[in-house]
């Protein structure tokens, strides 16, 4: 899409409207901090509800002799009553209308239930309400949430799902079997799309099928094709990344009428030129002997957020079935 196809449907009055609940910090990106921003930018309209609420996040991050984590973290916890009375609110009011509901984080497992029981209302409101799930969890083979959220994404938030956006981890820990290589993934892709999910991307972590040069994500959509995404793998890993693949997938799975292919490969040249920016950022502290966490580069990769540029070094490939 040309720069003047773009700013033409950006100026195109689309009623879009996302329920984004996730994590919240007041300094840095994750979460919510991540997430809104890319949608308003791209013309979505955002209500958020902060699962939690923190003073910055409480994640590792992988740069060379940068700091790993925030020293404390200080905030508060949603709790399900909360969340049920914000959500009563809404529909007291009839401003319970969405196009899409997004959710990410969540701390436990009772809030996590509420969580289904309003996307269940959503979804029995407008049937095309679109839910896409982010069933964060954990990664490279370790829990960072409380163990006892994984049944309750794999019998009430999974069934609920149009899309879904797991890490490798996630995926074994839903479907009970390790992944290791493609075959693994694929296998597992299929345990969740007989759940009902439509759309499934594996967006990161299938160890078996990267290199020390590349990394690959798997897009499949039930009842059509499975693809494969092959692109740089850059210096540095930063917290926040996913809740941004999230929320610009939103984007272009609309603006692209589900062209998962095309919409994949639009996010993951965005993601480039954002973890792109951040490592080079990363860089320039270590140079300078700083001792201050990386957070994203946000705002300042606002411009390839909105226009993917042409990458030529992510490759994708049909995968046969």
């Amino acid at each position: 899409m040309s720069s003047s196809e773009l700013i033409a449907e950006l100026e195109r009055d689309r009623d879009r409207r996302v329920l984004s609940i996730q994590s919240h910090v007041v300094h840095g990106y994750a979460g919510n901090k991540c997430s809104v921003f890319p949608l308003q930018l791209h013309g979505f309209e955002v209500d958020f509800i902060n699962s939690v609420q923190y003073s910055n996040h409480a994640g590792n991050i992988e740069y060379l002799t940068l700091p790993t984590r925030y020293e404390h973290l200080k905030g508060q916890k949603l709790t399900e009553k909360e969340l049920e009375e914000l959500y009563e609110g809404l529909t007291l009011n009839n401003i319970n209308n969405y196009t899409h509901v997004l959710t990410g984080y969540c701390g436990n497992v009772t809030f996590l239930q509420k969580i289904a029981d309003v996307v269940k209302d959503l979804k029995q409101k407008d049937s095309n309400t679109k839910f896409v799930c982010d069933p964060v969890m954990g990664d490279n083979g370790r829990y960072y949430t409380p163990k006892e959220l994984m049944p309750v994404y794999r019998d009430l938030i999974i069934p609920l799902a149009d899309i879904l956006t797991p890490n490798a981890f996630e995926l074994g820990e839903l479907t009970g079997s390790p992944i290791e290589t493609e075959e693994d993934c694929l296998r597992a892709v299929n345990v969740l799309h007989a759940k009902g999910v439509k759309t499934i991307v594996v967006t990161s972590g299938v160890t078996g099928a990267q290199t020390n040069e590349s990394l690959r994500c798997y897009a499949s959509v039930k009842g059509d094709n499975v693809y494969r995404f092959t692109f740089p793998r850059l210096v540095g890993q930063f917290v926040g990344t996913g809740d941004v693949f999230a929320s610009l997938l939103v984007v272009w799975l609309d603006e692209l009428n589900g062209d998962v292919s095309e919409a994949v490969k639009r996010v993951l040249a965005s993601m480039q030129c954002l973890i792109r920016k951040t490592s080079n950022y990363a860089q320039l502290q270590v140079d300078t002997n700083s001792r201050a966490m990386c957070e994203l580069r946000l705002i300042q990769s606002r411009k390839d957020l909105l226009w993917p540029p042409s990458c030529d070094q992510i490759k994708v490939e049909k995968v046969e079935k």
